[in-house]
């Protein structure tokens, strides 16, 4: 992703002790939490496939996909883009939206970033609290994606 160039609107949600923070251009709506289908030889952080709207969609733990050691019930579903696909975001909670000042996001120091999960594209503050920017297209490998939708073409 290019250097932000203007604040820019982010939904918050939190997952365990992170504060997460998802732009708003890939967020498509939040809702209570929906049933889940197992799906077996799925990654760690995949809880399984739901049906929203009429499409099976995979959901993932935001809690386990950020290094939770052990599961945890979301009480809100945020459904993102990812890419051509969606996802399902299980939260703890959904906060608010709020406007980024892309000045208090930064690169990461190198060993931050390597003891950081991939899914972190920024570490910033928001209200003197850490914020860990999310982007929606590395949440999933597009190869996962592809098996849990059963699409074949990238």
């Amino acid at each position: 992703m290019t250097a932000l160039a203007a604040r820019r609107p982010v939904l918050l949600v939190r997952a365990r002790a992170w504060l997460c923070a998802l732009p708003a251009e890939d967020v498509v709506e939040t809702m209570r939490p929906l049933p889940i289908e197992p799906v077996a030889g799925a990654p760690r952080c995949v809880k399984g496939i739901a049906v929203i709207r009429g499409e099976p969609v995979p959901v993932l733990s935001l809690p386990l996909l950020l290094g939770a050691e052990t599961p945890v019930e979301g009480r809100r579903m945020v459904l993102v883009r990812a890419g051509a696909h969606r996802i399902a975001l299980e939260v703890e909670d959904v906060l608010d939206v709020e406007e980024l000042d892309p000045a208090n996001l930064g690169g990461l120091p190198p060993l931050l970033s390597e003891a950081l999960p991939a899914e972190v594209e920024r570490l910033g503050t928001l209200d003197g609290k850490a914020l860990a920017l999310l982007d929606a297209a590395r949440l999933l490998p597009e190869a996962a994606l592809r098996a849990l939708t059963g699409t074949d073409a990238p």
